[in-house]
């Protein structure tokens, strides 16, 4: 147990614990997607009570991958709010790493104002949504949100960018063969479900920079009869390191 107290880096990023604040959905956001002072008391306190490293709630990239009282990266306007709420945490010695998503099919036309978006058009019995499938324009412009949403991430002050690939969101839809049935360059076999979420690394690392961490979520499995298995999941895992990324936090479920 010792060791969970003890100092540890992620690429250049130096932790005063083993401790992380995995990203959960506070709901603690505007309508502008800008934190509320719910979440810098929320924050204030996680840093304070010692955590080594908090990784905020999943925080939209484009407006049409979003879901109620969710964090925003999508506008440079929500840069200073951001830097604040960093330095709120730096000031009692924690590190913070925002979580950057896209909802893709696990939203609501009522929540972004348009047909969600996914890699294919498969029913989401969760939410009772039929989304669109995405075209390689809309491929293209979620891949660029990404890296620049990463960008604002970096300009914000924080420690690192995670993305989230896991839990039945868009990156998680891609990999997962229920919800990925493209018979295109981006469905099929593992190399092509994974390449969306190979682009959107490489685009990534471009506009943060070679020393920048670049952590990602992913689920493991998906509980589904048709879903990704173990298997998979650890091949996926094994060309993600290889990748480049800095660290992968392992969960499951859709």
């Amino acid at each position: 147990m010792s060791s969970l107290f003890e100092k540890t880096k992620i690429k250049g990023m130096e932790l005063k614990n083993r401790l992380v604040r995995s990203a959960t959905h506070e709901a603690m956001a505007d309508d502008e997607g800008f934190p509320t002072d719910r979440l810098f008391k929320l924050y204030e306190r996680l840093s304070k009570g010692g955590v080594g490293l908090i990784i905020t709630g999943y925080t939209y990239v484009s407006r049409d991958g979003k879901f109620k009282a969710m964090l925003g990266i999508d506008t440079d306007e929500h840069i200073p709010k951001y830097k604040e709420l960093v330095n709120s945490v730096h000031q009692n010695g924690a590190k913070i790493a925002m979580q950057i998503n896209h909802c893709g099919r696990q939203t609501t036309e009522k929540v972004t104002g348009t047909q969600p978006i996914a890699p294919s058009a498969v029913f989401d019995k969760s939410l009772f949504v039929m989304p669109r499938e995405m075209t390689e324009t809309d491929i293209e412009r979620v891949i660029e949100a990404f890296a620049q949403s990463a960008r604002r991430v970096k300009e914000s002050g924080f420690d690192a960018v995670q993305l989230h690939g896991a839990h039945g969101y868009l990156i998680s839809q891609f990999l997962c063969p229920h919800t990925n049935r493209r018979q295109d360059k981006w469905g099929g076999t593992i190399e092509n479900r994974m390449r969306f979420v190979t682009e959107i690394y490489k685009r990534t690392r471009k506009s943060v920079g070679d020393d920048y961490p670049i952590l990602i979520k992913i689920s493991a499995y998906d509980h589904m009869k048709n879903g990704l298995k173990p298997e998979e999941g650890i091949v996926m895992a094994c060309k993600l390191a290889e990748l480049g990324f800095d660290g992968i936090e392992v969960s499951c479920g859709i």
